[in-house]
Order: structure tokens, then C-alpha cells, then sequence
């Protein structure tokens, strides 16, 4: 579409094609008008007025081109979210169907020692509420990788039913951010910055446009031109003689009422400059504090990760090491 209107933006008037005849018997019969003119008139707009609404049109271009390069960057954006939500849930069930067959052994176990008499009632009981429990949990968290599943396919262009297979993990490398040259890339990377500074850049061209409604056009024509009735008169030509010529036609506009519509549309170009302008900084503002949010989200993220990997993880699993040797020994 923006390649569209760069070409309407070149336009160039249509040429005219004039015919004209004068003293006309009163019967209309134009092939006997004395006078008869035949011709073709170009309008020329004044030469800068074409190249900036070209170079608006441009910029235009430019913008779109931008936009869609963020709309990829968004769209590849929500698919990996989607993504790793979805490969996220996967690893929810498969925890927890492990949880369901440690407590189903547990239970077994239970069961063989209340048999046994080495264990009371209530422990068997709480086995069989864990495993209700946990089967709940299970059939919650496949409803929720179903929503998940049909979301990412969506996103892909599939149908919701069809049928994914995730295959990599969720393993995890601390992150090492130098928090200045991320800055800088991401800056430079930013679709929705370029977009406000090339807005800026077509209302420049755009004020440059309007100021070319001060200046006039033109009209060039060129005819032939047929005369009857001319001189010499005399006894062999008694109506006189019939001459053929060439007649040229220059004409110009003239901006007379330049207080009105020119003087508006500067006004406006200026305006919205202006507010292009704003608009650039406050994106800029943005950016980079969207730039800032995300950083710390990702230090935040990293040494939450630490702790657990370094320090619940390994109480866990002693935790879990002491508590089965109580049990070996009937505490």
C-alpha cells in the first residue's frame, strides 16, 4: 500500500485536449465556423511540489516497513512465550505424575505395614487423600497445557487441535548482562524509536510540502489554428483567403490568496511537527525505561534461580535424604 501511494504521489496531470470553433452559423453547422482551433494543454505544478509529496510518501514507506518489522519482532515475541509456558505446563504434569507414583509406592507401603501393625490407620488414610489430591492437581494442570497448547497454535496458524510435540527442556544458564551495552543494542534496535524519529522526518518533508502551496503552477498549450475570411481581399478571393497557424498557450497561477489555505497548511505541517517531535521523546523515555524494566527483571529472575538451585534445592534433598532414613528405622 505505502508503494501505492509513493506512485500517487508522483502523479502528473492528465493533458487536455481542446477543440474549439468560433463564428458559427447561426444553423450550428461547425464545419463552416470561420475560426477552428485544435490543440493540447499540459498543467505543470511547480517543480518541488512533486518531489515532496514523493519524498512524504517516502518516509511513509519507511514507517511501514518499521512497523512491520516490530509486528515480527511482538508476534516472534508471544509465540516464545507461548512456547515456553506451554513446554512449562508439560513439565508441571510430568512432576507431578511422578509425585502420583512415589505416593501410589508410598501407599502400597503404608498399606503393607497397617497390615503389619506397623503403622496406624491414619497414615493409609493420608496416602489416599494425597493421591486424590494430587490426581486433581494433575487433571488441572492437562486442562491448563491444553489451553496453552491451543493458544501456541494459533499464534503458528494451526488449528487449536493440532498436534504439538515440544522437545527441548527448561534448563537454565545464569544470565551475564553488561546493563550499558545491552542499553545501547536494544536502543538501536528498537522499531518503535525508529518509527518516532521517521515520523519526525516526514513532518519535516511534510512542512516542506506545505510550503510549496506559496508557489504557482503552470499551463503550457499548443494549438492549430484555422482562419477563414482573412486578407487579401480582392475580385478572384472576394470572402477572402483561409490561413492555417500554429498558436502556443503559456499560462501561470497566481497565489493571490496566500493568507488562506497556504498559510493553514504550513500551519498545520508545523503543528504536527511539533507534536512528532514530543512524541519522539516521550517514545525515547519509554523505551529506554522498558529497556531498564527488563534487565531487572532478568537479575531478579537469576538470583531467585540461584537460591533455589543452590540453597531449597539441597536442604530438599536433605530433608528428604534424613526423613527416609527415619523411616528405614521406624521413626
Amino acid at each position: 500500500a505505502a508503494d501505492g501511494r509513493i506512485l500517487q504521489a508522483g502523479r502528473i496531470p492528465n493533458p487536455e485536449i481542446e477543440l474549439s470553433w468560433n463564428e458559427t452559423p447561426t444553423n450550428f453547422n461547425i464545419g463552416e465556423a470561420d475560426e477552428r482551433d485544435i490543440g493540447i494543454t499540459q498543467e505543470i505544478e511547480f517543480p518541488t511540489r512533486r518531489s515532496g509529496r514523493i519524498d512524504v510518501a517516502t518516509h511513509e514507506r519507511e514507517i511501514a516497513k518499521l512497523h512491520l518489522e516490530r509486528i515480527k519482532t511482538l508476534v516472534a515475541a508471544q509465540v516464545q512465550k507461548a512456547y515456553y509456558e506451554t513446554r512449562f505446563s508439560q513439565e508441571i504434569i510430568d512432576g507431578l505424575e511422578e509425585q502420583l507414583h512415589l505416593l501410589q509406592d508410598v501407599q502400597r507401603l503404608l498399606s503393607d505395614r497397617y497390615q503389619a501393625g506397623a503403622s496406624n490407620y491414619l497414615d493409609v488414610i493420608r496416602g489416599k487423600v494425597e493421591i486424590a489430591r494430587l490426581n486433581n492437581d494433575i487433571a488441572e494442570a492437562k486442562r491448563d497445557l491444553q489451553t496453552r497448547k491451543a493458544q501456541l497454535n494459533l499464534l503458528l496458524g494451526n488449528d487449536a487441535d493440532h498436534v504439538l510435540v515440544l522437545t527441548d527442556s527448561l534448563l537454565h544458564s545464569p544470565s551475564f548482562v553488561d546493563e550499558d551495552s545491552l542499553m545501547r543494542t536494544l536502543l538501536e534496535k528498537s522499531s518503535a524509536l525508529k518509527i518516532a524519529q521517521r515520523t519526525v522526518f516526514r513532518q519535516e518533508a511534510a512542512v516542506g510540502l506545505a510550503k510549496t502551496s506559496y508557489l504557482p503552477d503552470f499551463s503550457l498549450g499548443i494549438f492549430h489554428q484555422r482562419r477563414a475570411e482573412e486578407p487579401p481581399f480582392n475580385a478572384n478571393q472576394f470572402t477572402g483567403t483561409t490561413t492555417n497557424a500554429l498558436g502556443i498557450e503559456l499560462g501561470i497561477s497566481i497565489p493571490l490568496w496566500f493568507w488562506q489555505e497556504p498559510k493553514g497548511q504550513v500551519q498545520e505541517a508545523s503543528a504536527l511537527r511539533s507534536i512528532a517531535e514530543v512524541n519522539n521523546s516521550h517514545v525515547a523515555r519509554r523505551v529506554r525505561a522498558s529497556i531498564l524494566n527488563a534487565i531487572a527483571a532478568v537479575k531478579v529472575a537469576d538470583a531467585q534461580i540461584r537460591v533455589f538451585d543452590e540453597s531449597l534445592l539441597n536442604d530438599t534433598r536433605d530433608i528428604v535424604t534424613t526423613g527416609i532414613a527415619q523411616y528405614q528405622n521406624n521413626q
